[in-house]
């Protein structure tokens, strides 16, 4: 009887420091987003499709920062923007912000601009991608912003993303 009195207490014990533990380990989480980098937020970022350039645009679009420029380690043609950039666009225009294309300068006309033109916007303004971006909370940041998609023309003479440019909406 006594036997079943210790085992009771002890079993109450590790439950009290069971719950203790969750509680903690949830406020640790709660103090620390995991949206929150430790670096301070940049002007100039370079893109890598990886979930730590979200982070980071994060980080500088809530600092907030008047501009901020992605460039790019690639060579990216205007139909084959990354999806990960896709949603960052969709999250702008969701917001009511405006995505301005600005074409490359060029003494030559572009081949069919206003192909390519809407060709890009219409990557991000697909149902899906709006959606997905309204719903992820790390997305909102960009609604503070109007974003430039600044093109350029290669040494071939073919039209690439030089950067893109997030620029805070005038209050």
């Amino acid at each position: 009887m006594q036997a079943m009195r210790i085992f009771g207490l002890l079993l109450h014990g590790v439950l009290v420091v069971s719950v203790a533990m969750a509680f903690a380990s949830c406020a640790a989480q709660s103090v620390q987003p995991e949206l929150v980098s430790a670096t301070p937020p940049k002007a100039s970022l370079q893109f890598v499709d990886l979930p730590g350039f979200d982070k980071d645009l994060v980080q500088s679009l809530s600092a907030p920062l008047p501009q901020v420029q992605v460039a790019f380690y690639d060579r990216i043609t205007p139909s084959a923007l990354p999806e990960r950039l896709q949603k960052w666009m969709a999250s702008v225009e969701t917001g009511g912000g405006s995505v301005k294309i600005v074409p490359p300068p060029s003494t030559v006309t572009a081949r069919s601009p206003f192909m390519l033109l809407s060709a890009v916007s219409s990557l991000w303004s697909a149902n899906r991608m709006i959606k997905e971006a309204s719903a992820a909370a790390q997305y909102k940041m960009a609604h503070a912003y109007d974003a430039e998609l600044l093109l350029r023309l290669d040494d071939k003479g073919d039209t690439l993303v030089d950067r893109v440019v997030f620029v805070q909406k005038k209050k």
